[in-house]
């Protein structure tokens, strides 16, 4: 009996009170701990938030363009200069991408980020191979694939311009134009020059000092590899319009 009594004595009974209390402080303690952890991940998106949309660290500050003209790479450097202070993770490259094509003197570009403040541009230029000639005295540039550059005084070294004709030519004689210069040797292409059509679509044009009567674009292979054989003769000029019977004088 009296060990009994000790170790009742040793033990705490609670009371019905005392047991609602403890319960009571347990939820409060699970409730900070949440409400603490949930204030913790806002704090968290927030300062996530802050760094990609509002903080400098990201801002755009710097536009790398390059380009094989200047003129492409001062369209690039404009278009990404817009771009300057806004979050490097919020720039749409691909808007971007398309402003810059937009322009008739761009083939390609491509828009990159290189992390953390610069916006990466590279731009491919249209290489104009043949000019028209309009009405007013200036030329209008043309690339391999028909695509019209822009208008200038005049053409470039090495770009053929085509006279005559209304105005800058129909798109048959375009096409046409394009196709001759397509087939002939890359050594020959840039030679070529005052390019001419008459009322019928004949084509003629001057190469290396020779005259070159071409004809229609029929067989045009075919033209293009007797004009190449038949110019190491030197003549004055050179008929392919019936390549099947060329003519030399």
């Amino acid at each position: 009996m009296p060990t009994k009594a000790v170790a009742s004595a040793g033990r705490r009974v609670l009371s019905f009170a005392d047991g609602w209390r403890r319960r009571a402080q347990s939820v409060r303690r699970r409730r900070s701990h949440r409400l603490a952890l949930a204030i913790g991940a806002v704090a968290g998106v927030l300062l996530v938030a802050w760094v990609v949309l509002a903080s400098p660290l990201l801002a755009v500050s710097e536009v790398q363009a390059s380009g094989s003209t200047e003129a492409v790479r001062s369209i690039a450097e404009r278009v990404g200069g817009e771009q300057k202070g806004r979050s490097l993770l919020l720039v749409d490259t691909g808007a971007v991408e398309e402003e810059i094509e937009s322009d008739s003197r761009v083939a390609d570009a491509t828009v990159r980020r290189g992390m953390p403040r610069s916006l990466v541009i590279e731009v491919v230029a249209r290489v104009p191979v043949l000019a028209l000639e309009n009405t007013k005295g200036q030329v209008e540039l043309l690339d391999m694939t028909g695509v019209r550059i822009q208008t200038v005084k005049a053409a470039p070294a090495g770009v053929p311009v085509v006279k005559g004709g209304s105005g800058v030519g129909d798109e048959a004689s375009v096409r046409a134009a394009l196709h001759v210069l397509t087939v002939l040797p890359e050594s020959l292409r840039a030679k070529v020059r005052n390019l001419r059509f008459d009322q019928t679509g004949s084509i003629s044009f001057e190469l290396s000092g020779t005259t070159i009567v071409w004809g229609s674009d029929e067989r045009a292979e075919l033209k293009a590899r007797l004009v190449q054989i038949l110019l190491t003769k030197k003549p004055k000029s050179i008929i392919v319009s019936a390549p099947d019977t060329p003519v030399t004088t």
